[in-house]
């Protein structure tokens, strides 16, 4: 029966730790699950021992030790967890310091590549607006909901569920050393007209779409203006323009950001296959530069070989028809040799997620002198028909390529398999389904331990709720006399019972009484025994070996024989 409860707390301990229940927080369930093993053990341990043995307890474990115990094993757990939320950052930031001292040219070099700095959100750059691609990932998705978009009517959202959704946060033109960042220009307030609507320079054919932008303020350096691609104008007062494609908007209100934009979204398979468009000509040298030395001839050389002949846009789709089908779509990217990240992707280990597909794409398309940037944001989205709203969430976090076409503008040119996203179109929720709140939108990820400002109160208050009693429970263990291990001759070990008044006694006769002998051995080898050695010894061994229960009366009248033995 014990075992049986040992193996259902092991079992009950495996379900907490894999998530279940999920609504429990991650934290709680960890606590628990300990718990459960500890009570486990506890139900186990309960059994008759043999009396025989190097050590044994004066008593049996009770309630009280296993609540001690468990407390405390929990409240060390806790501050595992305090330590391991607050100790990365400072420790971080002391390495970082002790790195520019003791190495100088390796801090300067690492602050070059933008690897300092703070990160934030699925699609966000770091304090020099530069997005470097990672050497090595290992991904996982979360399922926050991240930007909601409603559509003008049900027109609009009908013509955009027959479509590929993608939602821009901002757009990437300049790629060097490894990393995409925006062009070195200075910043510009641009300001709305008469009516409200600012209006962006991005003209196209394309038929017109209004939506209602709803998204949290996600970036402390400043959060971009997000809104279905191809936007043309934002009912805004004002944005800060970093770039062509990286526009900041004002300080957020308490619920974030609610905006209306306008755009004309527009894709390479919107164009006829086998039509004609001109490539875009004017823009900055930034848009079709590729990497310096080798790496950017090879590229060069495999897009000749990729893109075949033909007009424009057959070529481009060459590209993206080759890029899907030669290399593998993976969230984890190892490279163990340390490659250039896209030298690794595109020649070596020849998979990762789609950020290096779009790095690809839009390099590729350079080569055959079209320009090119890289575009961030989502794409997919859960459509709720009774709200009419649109639901976008960090695991449908996407990155692609764009190119400049005369009189379309920046088209997408997405070299992403259609099958590593989640879904090719928008998924319709059923009719019963209600779309996520806004307290959900702001809400923080619930997938890290702790966030930046204010992630340690949940371990703080964990802490102190098992601390306290932690130290309640062995405090009142105390007083009730935790008992003790035995030698085997019985009395607590270092305790003031009446073996250990006895040990004391016989050290001060010049006969100390070794932990490894008996109590009738040593009376028997000693030259003079005291008057109560008869009765110390009848008692002990009734007490050790015969089942007597202990007499508190008896105990306390030999240790004060055993004190004033002389």
């Amino acid at each position: 029966m014990r075992s049986l409860a040992f193996i259902v707390a092991v079992v009950a301990a495996y379900l907490l730790l894999r998530g279940h229940p999920e609504r429990m927080p991650v934290l709680l369930r960890t606590c628990v699950a300990v718990l459960v093993l500890v009570a486990g053990l506890g139900l186990w341990g309960r059994r008759v021992r043999p009396r025989e043995g190097i050590a044994a307890s004066r008593r049996a474990a009770g309630w009280l030790d296993y609540a001690a115990i468990g407390a405390a094993v929990l409240a060390l757990e806790c501050g595992f967890v305090l330590f391991f939320s607050a100790a990365p950052q400072p420790l971080e930031r002391a390495a970082e310091r002790l790195e520019t001292w003791w190495r100088p040219g390796a801090a300067e070099e690492r602050e070059a590549r933008g690897e300092g700095g703070s990160q934030a959100g699925n699609w966000l750059w770091n304090d020099h607006q530069r997005r470097p691609l990672p050497q090595r990932t290992n991904l996982k998705p979360g399922n926050r909901p991240e930007v909601f978009l409603r559509p003008a009517d049900g027109a609009a959202a009908a013509e955009l569920l027959k479509r590929r959704i993608y939602v821009g946060a901002f757009a990437l033109g300049r790629y060097e050393d490894g990393a995409w960042s925006t062009r070195a220009v200075a910043r510009e307030t641009v300001r709305a007209g008469p009516d409200g609507w600012l209006r962006l320079p991005e003209a196209r054919r394309a038929p017109g779409v209004e939506c209602e932008v709803f998204h949290a303020a996600d970036h402390p350096s400043g959060n971009p203006l997000t809104g279905l691609q191809g936007m043309v104008a934002v009912e805004m007062p004002e944005l800060v323009r970093l770039d062509e494609g990286l526009h900041l908007l004002p300080p957020p209100g308490a619920d974030g950001y609610n905006y209306r934009t306008q755009s004309r979204p527009w894709t390479l398979d919107d164009l006829p296959r086998g039509g004609v468009a001109a490539v875009a000509t004017g823009g900055p040298d930034d848009w079709l530069a590729l990497p310096d030395g080798a790496l950017g001839e090879r590229i060069a050389g495999l897009a000749k070989l990729a893109a075949g002949e033909g007009n424009t846009v057959d070529r481009l789709r060459n590209l993206r028809g080759h890029l899907r089908t030669t290399l593998a779509y993976s969230l984890r990217i190892e490279n163990t040799a340390n490659l250039d990240p896209l030298e690794n992707f595109l020649f070596y280990e020849q998979k990762g997620h789609c950020e290096f597909f779009a790095t690809a794409g839009a390099l590729l398309a350079r080569s055959l002198g079209i320009p090119a940037r890289v575009a961030y944001g989502w794409a997919g989205g859960t459509y709720y028909e009774g709200s009419n709203l649109f639901v976008f969430r960090s695991r449908e976090a996407h990155a692609w390529a764009e190119v400049l076409l005369e009189g379309h503008g920046w088209t997408v040119f997405d070299p992403t398999p259609p099958g590593a996203l989640e879904r090719e179109l928008a998924e319709t929720a059923e009719a019963a389904a209600k779309p996520p709140g806004t307290e959900d939108l702001l809400a923080a990820d619930e997938s890290p331990v702790f966030t930046d400002g204010g992630g340690l109160k949940a371990p703080l208050l964990l802490a102190a709720a098992f601390v306290l009693p932690a130290l309640g429970l062995l405090l009142l263990r105390a007083r009730r006399g935790g008992g003790g291990v035995e030698g085997l001759a019985g009395g607590r070990a270092g305790g003031e019972g009446y073996l250990a008044a006895f040990r004391r006694a016989s050290r001060r006769h010049g006969a100390p009484f070794g932990g490894s002998r008996t109590l009738r051995r040593h009376l028997a080898e000693m030259a003079e025994t005291p008057d109560f050695a008869s009765e110390l010894q009848a008692y002990h061994y009734a007490v050790r070996y015969e089942g007597r229960p202990p007499d508190r009366a008896t105990e306390q009248r030999l240790r004060k024989a055993a004190e004033d033995w002389r």
